[in-house]
């Protein structure tokens, strides 16, 4: 289920926040590691062992990889005209949102490497009981805050608010 099929009649995305595959990369850089090891164990071992393990071992982080690849994938965090979606999980789905309505700050973090690199942390205060969500590792946390605000100040200048409940007599 993604979170298009949680969107309202009129509901739009506006915008489309990714984690950032930042924290494969040291994993990618063991596997070429392994890989080139392995080579050179081919080449200058006189048993196979060396290198049959050393193909074991890239074998074992391709899959460690691929699994972190599609957890990965599976954050889905989606800013709509008139919400906020974080859906999380590949087998078990976990979703929350925060209606513009209610989003009373918005926050960006960046480490060093952050900046460098590209990712950060964005945190919606609302005021709802639940308080505040993080967005971590964000690819360009800084266009995630201001697609929030935009559509935060749009949704309020429009004037969306939910229905009011029938009177009944």
């Amino acid at each position: 289920m993604g979170v298009e099929q949680q969107l309202q009649p009129g509901e739009e995305v506006v915008y489309r926040a990714h984690v950032t595959r930042i924290s494969l990369v040291p994993w990618i850089a063991g596997l070429v590691l392994v890989l080139v090891g392995a080579a050179v164990g081919w080449q200058f071992a006189p048993e196979p062992a060396i290198p049959i393990a050393a193909g074991v071992l890239a074998l074992a982080l391709g899959v460690t990889i691929l699994v972190k690849l599609v957890v990965l994938r599976s954050y889905e965090h989606v800013l709509t005209n008139r919400r906020m979606i974080q859906q999380v999980g590949v087998f078990q789905k976990r979703s929350m949102d925060a209606p513009l309505d209610k989003v009373n700050n918005v926050e960006h973090r960046q480490t060093l490497w952050g900046r460098i690199l590209g990712y950060g942390d964005v945190e919606i205060d609302t005021a709802s009981e639940h308080g505040c969500t993080a967005f971590t590792d964000i690819a360009r946390p800084l266009e995630l805050k201001s697609a929030i605000v935009a559509a935060s100040e749009a949704y309020r200048s429009r004037g969306f608010a939910p229905a009011a409940p029938a009177a009944t007599s």
